[in-house]
């Protein structure tokens, strides 16, 4: 199976730091929306069988979700005894270069394959799986790409069956007053990019690739609508910002959620992604200040970078959202 594909957008290269990278992000994502499980404590998984994990990356939900003690016993594994509900994995993603190694995915049992999401599945695949998981695919799919998705997921879940999606929006608030409500109809786009200092800085990096790539910057207001064309019907969702920096602290002291130790990850996190996505702009000429100046220079690049450094250290806030449908 090869692990490249030409329809790849990932701009960061695969190498064992980046899943690293991606195994905490996905431990701090869970942190942040406060789940002790990696499926909604609504989701009764009793009678789950067949189980996909689209656009999977490092498995990292794979296999969090075979280690929950409602599914681990009633793994189908080699010489297993068979319950009633056997639960089968399977993971897939456009470009297998993240998976973990296949003596891991044996162990739990986990089936993967290569699989462009905005291609139609195989047909045996049709109709097969009851839970079906899609994680922050916000920078590698267009409005086409969403619809096409959702549309090739539908086909692939049982009647009846559940879709869990989790995303982000690409935007950067210094404070939660700025961030919309959850009925608003989405981020105000020409204020954000043009906010004076760092942070009008991270939004041009970050909702710049966004709008750069024709992306969908404000993708967890635009989801539901998305999802209800594509035929799903909304069952559930639920809203949040994670705090970066310093503001790890007091997210958690407020009772939100215990993120604490995710301080400097936060921070790191973000520099290494705008660093990546800096760059493809600056590549492009299409990285730009607040104001609209272009930036021309690797120093003027750099410069930027380390403004971003230094502010979300003392705290910033990304907007991000979680949807379960049926």
């Amino acid at each position: 199976m090869s692990g490249t594909t030409t329809n790849s957008l990932y701009v960061i290269p695969a190498e064992t730091p980046e899943k690293q990278r991606l195994g905490k992000q996905y431990a701090f994502k869970r942190a942040v929306c406060g789940w002790d499980a990696p499926i909604p404590s609504s989701l009764d998984v009793s009678n789950v069988s067949d189980v996909l994990d689209v656009a999977a990356g490092t498995c990292a939900w794979t296999l969090d979700f075979a280690n929950q003690p409602q599914i681990k016993p009633r793994l189908a594994l080699p010489d297993s005894a068979l319950g009633p509900t056997p639960v089968r994995l399977f993971a897939c993603d456009i470009d297998t270069k993240f998976f973990p190694d296949k003596a891991l995915t044996d162990r739990f049992g986990v089936s993967t394959f290569q699989q462009d999401a905005t291609v139609p599945f195989p047909p045996e695949l049709h109709g097969k799986f009851d839970l079906v998981h899609v994680s922050f695919l916000f920078l590698c799919l267009t409005e086409a790409g969403w619809r096409n998705a959702l549309q090739n997921i539908g086909q692939v879940l049982k009647p009846g069956g559940t879709l869990m999606i989790d995303e982000a929006d690409p935007i950067m608030y210094l404070n939660v007053e700025s961030v919309p409500s959850e009925d608003g109809l989405g981020h105000d786009l020409t204020a954000r990019l043009s906010d004076p200092g760092a942070f009008g800085k991270a939004n041009r990096i970050y909702a710049g690739f966004a709008l750069e790539n024709n992306f969908i910057p404000d993708m967890t207001f635009r989801l539901p609508a998305l999802l209800r064309d594509a035929g799903f019907a909304v069952k559930d969702t639920q809203r949040l910002y994670a705090p970066s920096g310093a503001l790890c602290a007091s997210f958690e002291a407020s009772g939100r959620a215990p993120v604490a130790e995710f301080a400097d990850f936060t921070v790191d996190n973000y520099v290494f992604i705008f660093e990546h996505l800096a760059g493809a702009l600056f590549a492009k000429g299409a990285l730009r200040e607040p104001d609209g100046t272009p930036v021309t220079t690797k120093e003027g690049l750099q410069a930027m970078l380390k403004e971003i450094d230094a502010a979300f250290r003392a705290g910033a806030r990304c907007r991000s959202g979680g949807i379960a449908l049926p």
